[in-house]
């Protein structure tokens, strides 16, 4: 029993049975491809995929094997955010509510400051809402503002 359980532990410090993975370090342009192509497939809800795109890859077995580990990675990051997005969606007001108008107000302005590098204040907008509807303009506002920054 003794002589199994140091042989299991030396196996285990050796590193035996661990699977590696495979060095993508000189094919770096092909795993790039492949994340990006992952991240647009994952983004728009396509199956996941590689084959779909269709790169020629002949006999390069290891650069196929970037690629398609690229792809995974892309795939797997889009389709987490997309999730994130659907879950956040779910606090919103009803579509067609005039909640839901004031939230969207809020979203349109907060991207614009985000995108015009203007700090994360929706009080700066107080002429375009109704105050029974400040908490959800402020909802969008701050919402659209950390997607955009």
């Amino acid at each position: 029993m003794r002589i199994i359980v140091i042989t299991l532990t030396l196996l285990a410090l050796s590193g035996a049975g661990q699977v590696m993975a495979n060095d993508c370090s000189k094919h770096q342009d092909d795993y790039e491809a492949g994340v990006n192509d992952g991240r647009n497939d994952g983004s728009r809800g396509a199956s996941q995929d590689p084959g779909q795109h269709h790169k020629d890859y002949g006999n390069h077995k290891n650069r196929y094997k970037c690629y398609k580990q690229g792809y995974k990675i892309g795939y797997g990051n889009a389709a987490a955010d997309a999730k994130k997005v659907s879950a956040q969606d779910a606090d919103m007001p009803r579509q067609g509510s005039n909640e839901r108008e004031y939230y969207d107000d809020g979203c349109h302005e907060g991207k614009s400051d985000a995108k015009m590098s203007m700090s994360m204040v929706y009080e700066r907008h107080s002429d375009m809402y109704d105050s029974r509807f400040e908490p959800y303009f402020q909802q969008g506002y701050e919402a659209c503002w950390k997607k955009n920054r």
